[in-house]
Parts: C-alpha cells; sequence; structure tokens
C-alpha cells in the first residue's frame, strides 16, 4: 500500500509572548534581503510552527496582524498584494564551507482570501527547500527568544544586533571587527556614509543599543577599541544575571527536587523539555541559564548520537551524564585526599565541557 502523503496542517492564533526557535543557518545569514517588517513576519511565522513537525507549514495572519507587523495601516488590496509578493520574491544566501554558497526563498505561497466568518487572512506556507531550516530540529543548533522581544523594535539595526547579542551572550564580553559588525551583522554594507565610525555610531549603532536595552530582555554596553587613532574593534560587554538571581533560581530548582512534583514542572522552570532533560542529567543542579550555557557548549562539540534511539539530543543527554559523574567523581576524590574543594562546581564542569569541546572540534 502506498505511504499517504500528510496534509499540509495550517496553525494560526498568534501570539506575542510565542517563542522563536530559530536555526543556526538563519541567524547566521550574511546577507538580510528583509525589511524589519518582513523580519517579524518571519519570526511570528517560526514562533507558530512546532519544528519536529513539518506537516504544518502554513502559517494563518489576520489582515490587521499583517498590517501590524509590516508596519502599515489599513491598506488596500493592492497595497498588501505587493508587500505579500515581496516575502515570496526575496533570495536568501548561505555561506558553506569551501567557499560554497546555497542561495533560495523562504515562502512558496501567499494567499489572501476571507475566512468562514467574513474576516480578511493571509495564509503563509514555506518552500519545500526551506522546510529544512524550519523544521531539521535534530540537525542544527537552535536558539530562542522571545517573540516580544522582537515586534517590539522599530529599527532593522536593532533587530539584527538584538539577535547578535542573544547569540552571543554566552561569551560575557568580546570583541567583534567593526567592518564584520557594520557590513555584515547590521547590514551596512554598501553604504558608504557609515565608513565613518562618527557617523555610523550616531545613525546605527547607539540608537540600536539604547533601543535593544529599553525594550528586550538583552543588557549590553559596548567599547571602542582603537588601533592607533582609529577604531578598528568593538568590544561588547553582556550584563549577566546576578549571582543573587542564579542562587534563587537554583534553590527553586532544589525546592522542587524534595516534592513530588511531574515533568512539567520542570519544563516551565527551564523554559523547554529539551533543556528540561538535560537538566535532569545533571540532577537539576544548574540554574536555566547555567544550562542554556551548557547546551550551547553541547552545540558546539561533535557528541555522537545515541546508539539506540539515533538520537543527536539522547546523545548529548548520555554524554553530559557522563561528564557530570565525573564531576562528582572529582569533588568526592578531593575529599577524600584533603585537597582544596571544588568551590564552583557550575565554573568547574563548564570549563570540563569548553575543554572537551576544543579538543573534538580540533
Amino acid at each position: 500500500m502506498s505511504k499517504k502523503t500528510p496534509k499540509n496542517e495550517i496553525v494560526s492564533d498568534l501570539n506575542p509572548k510565542y517563542w522563536v526557535q530559530k536555526s543556526d543557518p538563519l541567524v547566521l545569514m550574511r546577507s538580510v534581503p528583509f525589511s524589519l517588517g518582513e523580519l517579524k513576519i518571519l519570526d511570528t511565522y517560526i514562533s507558530r510552527i512546532n519544528a519536529s513537525d513539518d506537516t504544518r507549514r502554513t502559517v494563518i495572519f489576520t489582515k490587521e496582524e499583517y498590517e501590524e507587523l509590516m508596519g502599515l495601516t489599513c491598506v488596500d488590496y493592492r497595497t498588501l498584494k505587493k508587500h505579500t509578493e515581496g516575502m515570496l520574491g526575496k533570495v536568501v544566501t548561505l555561506e558553506m564551507p569551501n567557499k560554497e554558497y546555497l542561495q533560495f526563498v523562504l515562502f512558496e505561497q501567499a494567499r489572501y482570501h476571507k475566512d468562514e466568518y467574513g474576516k480578511p487572512i493571509i495564509e503563509l506556507t514555506c518552500t519545500s527547500l526551506a522546510k529544512d531550516l524550519f523544521f531539521c530540529i535534530g540537525k542544527y543548533h537552535y536558539f530562542k527568544y522571545a517573540l516580544e522581544n522582537v515586534i517590539k523594535l522599530t529599527r532593522k539595526a536593532s533587530y539584527l544586533l538584538y539577535i547578535y547579542i542573544r547569540y552571543n551572550r554566552y561569551r560575557g564580553n568580546w570583541d567583534i571587527d567593526l567592518a564584520e559588525l557594520r557590513d555584515t551583522v547590521l547590514d551596512c554594507k554598501g553604504q558608504s556614509s557609515y565608513q565613518e565610525f562618527k557617523i555610523f555610531k550616531n545613525r546605527i549603532l547607539n540608537p540600536a543599543v539604547k533601543e535593544i536595552n529599553e525594550k528586550t530582555d538583552c543588557h549590553f554596553e559596548y567599547e571602542p577599541v582603537k588601533r592607533g587613532r582609529r577604531v578598528a574593534k568593538i568590544k561588547f560587554i553582556y550584563h549577566v544575571e546576578s549571582q543573587l538571581q542564579e542562587q534563587h533560581d537554583i534553590e527553586n530548582v532544589h525546592t522542587l527536587l524534595d516534592q513530588d512534583i511531574d515533568d512539567e514542572a520542570y519544563e516551565k522552570i527551564y523554559g523547554s523539555e529539551q533543556l528540561a532533560q538535560l537538566a535532569s542529567s545533571c540532577n537539576y543542579e544548574f540554574s536555566k541559564a547555567q544550562m542554556e550555557e551548557i547546551f550551547f557548549i553541547l552545540t558546539r562539540t561533535d557528541v555522537p548520537p545515541d546508539p539506540n534511539t539515533k538520537s543527536v539530543h539522547w546523545g548529548r543527554f548520555r554524554y553530559l551524564s557522563e561528564k557530570y559523574a565525573v564531576l562528582n567523581a572529582t569533588s568526592e576524590k578531593k575529599k577524600l585526599q584533603n585537597q582544596t574543594p571544588i568551590k564552583n562546581r557550575y565554573a568547574y564542569f563548564k570549563k570540563l565541557l569548553e575543554e572537551e569541546a576544543n579538543d573534538l572540534t580540533v
């Protein structure tokens, strides 16, 4: 009997509280052909799909929702048609190893019609090629952020910088070449007026930093790094959660360990089933923020899939369990031999994982 082709189901009910789970290739696009409104449409689309179910790749927007995200006001049929056409016609370029690249469009169809109640709606459907970026959650590292953080932004530079800071925040503080920040991250390549740092700073960088700090969950600052008399790099300093908040989160988890609770409670604490499962491999010792950093290290480590399930996720679970056992064994050994104890178990564990990641990716 031939296998029945799954129906492409439709998803609606948009909500700014939903999470955007974005794959690395989408985050690391070297050219960003979309306007700010189109980027918000893209993130809203991603927030409403289930990355493990590629049969549900059509998302419904009401006309009002689409207009709000695009920054439009009561547009007519012809104007709306031009904007949906823009979503379908933008070519995405993904840089590949060995100076190769891949180009394609993300969406294949935008259908405008009225629903059963006579309300104008737009159905947006991704292409077959784009499914790999939207739905192949086991193939790529995914990072996530709340949709409400980006739909509040009014500048494209703010959006692009927010994604960059959110993606790199685990580093604490880091440098980036000014040219890379300006031309690649903030997509200002070819705009000659921004070659002068003072103009770039006043018109692009400072307004973006200010808006992100005021409207999103990212809080950071930057410092120009000079080479001679010219600014060559920008140093970003990300303000992480305070030690008090970290300790509060950990205490909440440890309190729950003494209670008879179900898995959903842990999912709420850690924000996702995947992160909660990885946290369980460490006996829920570490907070959500700490587990997010651990997860990022895992994505940079060549961990083999679980031999039984062939799953990358459960391979990481097994790997993390083994390393956590090493942490406990080392801690116990230091006690027995009257050596200096491990004062910060998380810092020690993180260093252990990072050293392993560097060894396995060389």
